[in-house]
């Protein structure tokens, strides 16, 4: 069975802006079927948000970023979350991670951000940054 992973907007936005990084092998990763992007709405709408906003920094047009979430979401286990979510972190906007983690139990949160993701430890999540994701789908 392939991982399933949730993965910040950070490790989206900085494969798409640098093919040096793990971000970027990730991305590939996902593309060649090696582990399942777990996606809710919420989640989806972040992405769209900040690709297009970013659009011109990474070099691409808001078609070809229409383009990518489009292929984010053809190789996604797509999930619906609880309307019943009690917060855990201090920025909101960082919220629908954990709670799409937690309540897909995802493998793993992929993330830049770990020390302000911290305190989804304590419901189970397993935080990774990108190198150590990269690192066990290579395992």
């Amino acid at each position: 069975m392939l991982l399933r992973a949730v993965i910040d907007t950070n490790v989206v936005y900085a494969g798409l802006r640098s093919r040096s990084g793990a971000s970027y092998q990730i991305l590939d990763a996902l593309e060649r079927h090696l582990w399942t992007l777990v996606l809710s709405n919420t989640v989806l709408t972040e992405y769209e948000e900040i690709l297009k906003r970013e659009a011109p920094a990474i070099g691409i047009t808001n078609d070809r970023a229409d383009l990518l979430l489009d292929s984010l979401c053809l190789h996604a286990d797509k999930r619906l979350t609880s309307e019943t979510w009690m917060p855990v972190l201090s920025d909101p906007d960082d919220e629908a991670f954990v709670q799409l983690a937690f309540e897909s139990k995802a493998d793993h949160l992929v993330s830049f951000n770990i020390a302000h993701l911290a305190p989804a430890r304590a419901l189970g999540i397993n935080l990774l940054a990108p190198k150590e994701f990269l690192k066990i789908l290579r395992a």
